[in-house]
């Protein structure tokens, strides 16, 4: 049924006619329409409308609610009822099955920007860097200066210990004397450069009083070769190279884009060469990039005669005392790996002894080779000793020549294939057996009992977690308590090359 409703007028029956009144039908039901007009008793102000409105009386705020009028109360909303926008995951249609591995390689993921922290994200030859360098040598000094990881040196001669290169709460400090005037701390391993690979010095430090007359230097040196930094009594860090004895490269590092750098406040620095004897250098502070020795296409020699080099602090006054506190450091190889010796043995046979504490063999890794410093690490693996007599071989080492009486070393069988020198005149005619060692000199490292002509075999280093590093100037030596007794002595170990 429609709407609207036409009312008949009685004079127009039967003929039908009338006035038409607004209805709207709702369910046969029909409910009139009316419009609303103003006006008081008696008065017609018209209908409302768009230009006539309805009058309203009261107060109507036309300025913003104040933050106070915000806060009074909390609106409550419900999470339920907001509504989510197209496409978003709910209860109804999330995928409860793995995705396929062919679903997951069909669209690339794609990555963009920088990865990891600082400027020393890329390897030496701007690869990014996606696994950890492989650490070849690191020290700590939380106790004590380990005097087996360390050489100490005061005023250029070789000291066990001393007292101006200490342990102090977990770091190791270093200071000067008016009598003690250049003191060096150097690693006793020279780890190898490993070719292709990258190579990475990094300490952390500080250096108190950084005007006082004086230079300190952190890096890899020998006195021969050497990359390292170099401050100065003007305050200022340099980048130095030091090549067959003489400094090739030094200059000053521009320290001010180092956000708050202070070399006397404790900083990280890092030193990463490419070499493979012309490649770059970089020098790193707080891991910020802040100079580059850039070599490539512009040499024609190699930048640095000797990469593998040790660890060195040193500290040398000129007029004032200069100090160095050293938290850690560690040298590595840039997604490198373990090194691989070269294969060596020494032997000694029908050496006839009779008495306590008898050398049937001495080793001995050189200080120097052709008048430099000798880099090159022995690490010696094992030995196989016999007797004709009931008794006990002992193994030492010892870094003081004075301790070993009568002997004469000589490198390699019969003078060739090593530098690695013995007293054994079974490896070289030229040889001289020694006679008696001082054993109040010589450190002990390990003992082994054997039964009258039964060989017995004696691991001296467990690999990767205690080697035996036999480096530049390094004694190793082995006695018996034999009475009258005849030894036959076989050492094994893997040369650094």
């Amino acid at each position: 049924m429609g709407d609207n409703t036409q009312v008949l007028r009685p004079t127009a029956i039967p003929g039908g006619g009338g006035d038409i009144i607004a209805t709207d039908d709702i369910g046969g039901v029909k409910f009139q329409r009316a419009k609303i007009a103003l006006g008081a008793d008696g008065v017609n102000d018209g209908d409302v409308s768009a230009s006539n409105p309805m009058p309203v009386t009261g107060t109507v705020a036309t300025g913003g609610l104040t933050n106070a009028e915000l806060r009074a109360a909390a609106v409550p909303v419900s999470a339920a009822s907001l509504p989510l926008p197209s496409g978003a995951a709910t209860a109804a249609n999330q995928q409860t099955n793995a995705l396929t591995d062919a679903q997951l390689r069909a669209t690339p993921v794609p990555v963009s920007g920088t990865l990891g922290s600082g400027d020393i994200t890329l390897d030496a030859w701007g690869i990014q860097k996606m696994s950890l360098p492989y650490s070849l040598f690191h020290g700590m000094w939380t106790f004590d200066v380990p005097r087996w990881e360390w050489l100490v040196y005061e005023n250029g001669a070789e000291v066990a210990t001393s007292t101006r290169i200490t342990s102090a709460n977990g770091a190791c400090n270093m200071q000067t004397t008016a009598g003690i005037s250049t003191i060096l701390l150097e690693s006793r391993q020279c780890p190898r450069y490993q070719p292709n690979r990258g190579h990475l010095f990094s300490t952390a430090l500080i250096c108190p009083l950084k005007t006082n007359n004086g230079v300190r230097e952190w890096g890899l040196q020998t006195a021969n070769a050497g990359v390292f930094f170099r401050l100065k009594a003007d305050g200022k860090l340099y980048a130095v190279i030091r090549s067959i004895n003489v400094e090739t490269y030094e200059q000053e590092i521009d320290t001010s884009g180092v956000t708050n750098f202070d070399v006397q406040k404790g900083n990280v620095y890092d030193i990463q060469y490419q070499w493979r004897g012309l490649g770059n250098y970089k020098f790193f502070i707080n891991l910020q990039l802040v100079h580059t020795i850039a070599n490539l296409g512009t040499l024609t020699a190699l930048s640095m005669s000797n990469p593998a080099l040790p660890a060195a602090f040193r500290a040398t006054r000129t007029t004032q005392d200069v100090q160095m506190v050293i938290g850690c450091c560690d040298i590595s190889s840039e997604n490198g790996n373990n090194n691989i010796d070269t294969l060596g043995s020494t032997y000694a046979e029908a050496v006839t002894t009779n008495g306590a504490d008898k050398p049937v063999l001495v080793i001995h890794n050189p200080l120097l080779i052709n008048g430099l410093v000798n880099t090159r690490t022995v690490h010696v693996h094992q030995a196989s000793v016999t007797n004709t007599k009931k008794c006990v071989f002992k193994i030492w080492r010892t870094r003081d020549a004075s301790a070993i009486t009568g002997a004469t070393l000589v490198a390699g069988y019969g003078g060739a294939g090593t530098f690695v020198q013995s007293d054994s005149t079974n490896m070289n005619a030229g040889a001289v057996r020694a006679t008696a060692v001082t054993v109040a000199n010589l450190f002990f490292l390990d003992a082994v009992s054997v039964e009258p002509a039964v060989s017995q075999t004696v691991e001296i280093s467990i690999e990767q977690h205690a080697p035996l590093h036999l480096v530049r100037g390094d004694y190793l030596i082995i006695t018996t308590n034999a009475v009258n007794g005849s030894s036959d002595v076989i050492v094994r170990w893997g040369e650094e090359i």
